[in-house]
């Protein structure tokens, strides 16, 4: 049965949410541990929000039963969401400390449930506004949680308030999602809700940091990832185990990508090396190329155009690999080198895309193609390997960083060399390629074999 994108990402949001239930609780057990047996009470508002949002997942869960036909209940979906949104509600009023305020999420809630049943069993009393009360009400209770969160956000300069906020205002989102039909509408609306349960996640694993743009960033790594799987899942791709594998591959690997440029870009804004600014540009480039390559495979973007965004980004990304090792080496003589190899190639590209010109009738544009293809790979291989090769002669700390962007590189050849990842193989070395660069970026090279100190 085919079912609408809405409805595939509640299958998607659910997955997110009881994700961060679990580190919720991992997080308030751990603070927990921490306070004297008088004041383990304070963790009591933790696990009342670790109750709501369960419950925000299950109703998530029961919305997709209900899209493909387990359950003909869809008010069940209405009334687990109320009652999570008005358990966060009341989490939010525990913290704050506000006892008289505790009273307004079960006043609302009570009455909205009510009138629910009412209209579930008897009918009648509303008629044709039930359904636009219930999702009102809904909003409201949802706006309560949203509201308080975002004082204490003010307030504390959490991390985790900030995500509970998000988490309250882009979860409704769903009801104003089923409004629209036109696909663009659906797509924007559908990254703000799936960025929600993905922010939560990050503010429980990075608690300890604040709230700034490399915050917002890991998020989006892991929103990407959830709004690729929800077009893969009414995509023909999910009937196809291999297609199935190949552009999940790809799609993995341009997260890693993004989340390691998240990384990087952390580290230049403490070290500001120009090396690690076009290093941390390049991983972004190229991953975010390769989710368009992944996309257009689960036909969430489709034509012509598409396909020229992903050849420009797939030319432009190894020329910043390339300035970024020439940066690297100091070498500043040869850094408009790579900018010159790909001005033919962008050329071609645009003359084709733009004016329309076959590319059999350029002359000699499939050998250009190709040579400048080899020179964008290979020079920054053979640099980043004289880069390892030097700091390995003389024991310097960090060395394997470049040895696991040289065998990186080695992987993105193997898995371009024929001119398209789209098949199980060159996918799968795509993966390693941006696998091993993490690995060496983040400093976990030097750790397993030993080189993180000289």
């Amino acid at each position: 049965m085919q079912i609408l994108v809405q409805y595939s990402s509640e299958f998607v949001t659910a997955i997110g949410i009881f994700l961060a239930t679990l580190l919720l609780i991992r997080f308030t057990s751990n603070r927990v541990k921490q306070l004297p047996e008088e004041e383990k009470s304070l963790g009591r508002p933790l696990w009342v929000a670790s109750l709501g949002i369960f419950l925000l997942g299950v109703a998530s869960l029961i919305n997709y039963e209900y899209a493909v036909g387990y359950t003909e209940l869809e008010t069940i979906y209405y009334l687990v969401a109320i009652i999570g949104a008005g358990v966060l509600a009341l989490a939010a009023t525990m913290i704050l400390g506000w006892r008289k305020g505790q009273a307004l999420p079960f006043i609302i809630m009570g009455f909205t449930i009510v009138v629910a049943l009412i209209e579930q069993t008897v009918g009648g009393l509303l008629g044709p506004w039930s359904g636009t009360f219930i999702a009102v009400m809904a909003g409201v209770l949802f706006g309560i949680p949203f509201v308080l969160f975002t004082y204490l956000t003010i307030k504390t300069k959490r991390i985790t308030s900030f995500g509970f906020a998000v988490l309250a205002l882009t979860y409704p989102f769903f009801l104003a999602m089923t409004s629209f039909t036109a696909p663009e509408i659906v797509a924007t609306m559908l990254a703000v809700r799936l960025y929600g349960p993905a922010l939560l996640i990050t503010a429980l694993i990075l608690s300890e940091t604040g709230i700034t743009a490399e915050l917002m960033i890991y998020a989006m790594t892991i929103s990407s990832l959830f709004y690729f799987m929800s077009y893969l899942l009414v995509s023909p791709a999910i009937t196809d185990i291999v297609l199935l594998a190949t552009v999940s591959s790809i799609a993995i690997a341009s997260v890693i990508g993004i989340g390691t440029a998240a990384y990087t870009i952390t580290r230049w804004r403490k070290s500001r090396n120009q090396a690690t600014l076009t290093l941390g540009t390049f991983f972004f480039i190229g991953g975010f190329s390769f989710l368009v390559v992944a996309l257009v495979h689960v036909e969430f973007i489709a034509g012509t155009n598409s396909d020229y965004v992903a050849l420009v980004l797939g030319i432009i990304a190894p020329m910043i690999l390339n300035l970024s090792a020439i940066v690297a080496l100091d070498w500043k003589r040869i850094l408009l080198l790579p900018i010159l190899i790909v001005a033919v190639p962008l050329t071609l590209v645009f003359v084709n895309w733009i004016l329309g010109v076959p590319t059999d009738a350029i002359p000699m544009a499939a050998p250009v193609m190709a040579v400048t293809g080899i020179f964008q790979t290979v020079i920054p291989l053979a640099l980043y390997g004289v880069l390892w090769w030097r700091m390995r002669k003389v024991g310097a700390s960090g060395r394997s960083r470049a040895l696991f962007l040289t065998v990186g590189i080695v992987f993105l050849i193997l898995g371009t060399a024929g001119g398209s990842a789209v098949s199980l193989i060159p996918s799968l070395s795509i993966l390693g390629a941006f696998s091993f660069w993490w690995l060496g970026v983040t400093g976990r090279a030097d750790m397993l074999l030993g080189t993180a100190t000289m």
